[in-house]
């Protein structure tokens, strides 16, 4: 697994959320991460943890109802690009 995934799935887990996580470098949804967990339902909590966690969906706009996928915890959201590297975590 990639450093800064693991890194993501840590910090989530921390502020007790369980996901996956995937940084996307390139194509249609570059610059994001790819954040699931199909054992977990896409809950109005949820979503506004992740908001006031400081995330934001894919066109900058705050995670709502339908920023799951078809109810199952699966989105896009930006932020948080710290985790992705430099001094800080060498």
């Amino acid at each position: 697994m990639r450093q800064e995934n693991e890194r993501m799935q840590k910090w989530l887990k921390g502020q007790g959320i369980e996901a996956k996580a995937k940084y996307l470098f390139k194509g249609s949804m570059k610059n994001t991460w790819r954040l699931y967990n199909p054992e977990i339902p896409w809950t109005k909590e949820l979503w506004e943890k992740l908001n006031g966690l400081g995330f934001t969906d894919a066109f900058y706009k705050p995670l709502g109802q339908f920023s799951g996928n078809g109810g199952m915890f699966s989105t896009f959201v930006r932020g948080h690009y710290e985790l992705l590297g430099g001094k800080e975590w060498e």
